[in-house]
């Protein structure tokens, strides 16, 4: 799900679209779940992109922040970024997708939640922080683990990171 819409891609146009590509891995998933999770992703071929969704993730960003410190407890870090989500991002329909959103929506409907926070909240550094060892912004299911970078980022890139 990007700008244009939900499309399909073949692994190989994606990773040469993208600047890196790192992938995870549900631990859980079971030959029943891979069909349903392509059945969602194909049901959303064409439609458009969350465009108020990202609008609204803008301040909710800022804001979230809050939630973050990490001397805050888990579960008081899930419920004050659920309250600020709550105020930020509303209780609209949750029938059109952003990139993260998609992917979150997706292992719900296939049974496997990674978390019981609305989608809508989530951005692709959410889906970062619940890899395996890290510490999620939300209450997450199950972790993810790591397989591996598809791509790495540009070797500017990469010196600008370890420099800063």
């Amino acid at each position: 799900a990007i700008g244009s819409g939900v499309r399909e891609l073949p692994l190989s146009a994606f990773v040469d679209e993208a600047e890196a590509v790192v992938a995870f891995r549900h631990p859980g998933v079971l030959p029943e779940h891979a069909p349903k999770l392509a059945e969602f992703a194909q049901a959303q071929l064409g439609q458009p992109y969350n465009q108020m969704g990202i609008v609204l993730q803008a301040p909710f960003t800022l804001e979230r922040r809050l939630c973050e410190l990490p001397v805050l407890p888990g579960p008081i870090r899930d419920f004050c970024l659920r309250g600020i989500a709550l105020v930020q991002l509303g209780l609209g329909p949750n029938d059109r997708f952003f990139c993260s959103q998609l992917v979150l929506e997706a292992y719900k409907r296939a049974g496997l939640p990674l978390t019981d926070a609305d989608p809508r909240l989530a951005a692709p550094v959410d889906l970062l922080h619940m890899r395996e060892g890290d510490v999620p912004s939300v209450k997450t299911h199950q972790a993810l683990r790591y397989v591996g970078h598809l791509k790495l980022p540009p070797e500017s890139q990469l010196q600008t990171v370890a420099t800063n």
